[in-house]
């Protein structure tokens, strides 16, 4: 069920050149690309929402665990991707993330909820990377 929502999704999105994901998937994408030197272009686009919404689940995290957790898990954002060189930086991003939770992975202790965990975001980003790839057959020639 999760791959076909993100195919949906993706298929809308490359219609319109918007994005439309959840609010984990964003801030995990998000903050991979904080930590990168020279920062992608898409990362100055996605940066005012990237601010308001950080503030606002820093807000939640103090004060209402719930309503936290229902804005990580079950709302999305919607962003513009522009062209083919954005859309390629966030597929680079995501290959990057995925490598990093592969890795972490392997090296998780015996928690089986870190490891459920885990499987889940490495599922749903490896489906989303694999549908952005998939939907711009353009991209995969040039890059």
């Amino acid at each position: 069920m999760r791959g076909r929502r993100n195919r949906d999704i993706l298929a809308v999105m490359t219609q319109k050149r918007e994005l439309r994901i959840t609010v984990w998937q964003f801030v995990r994408i998000m903050v991979a690309l904080e930590g990168r030197r020279p920062r992608a272009q898409i990362y100055d686009d996605w940066k005012a929402a990237w601010r308001e919404l950080d503030t606002e689940l820093t807000r939640l995290g103090k004060s209402d665990i719930a309503a936290y957790s229902e804005l990580m898990m079950n709302q999305e954002v919607v962003l513009e991707i522009g062209g083919g060189k954005r859309r390629r930086e966030v597929m680079h991003v995501l290959a990057r993330i995925l490598r990093d939770m592969k890795r972490q992975l392997r090296n998780a202790g015996g928690g089986a909820e870190e490891r459920r965990s885990l499987k889940f975001e490495l599922g749903e980003l490896d489906d989303l990377n694999k549908s952005l790839n998939r939907d711009s057959p353009s991209l995969r020639q040039s890059g």
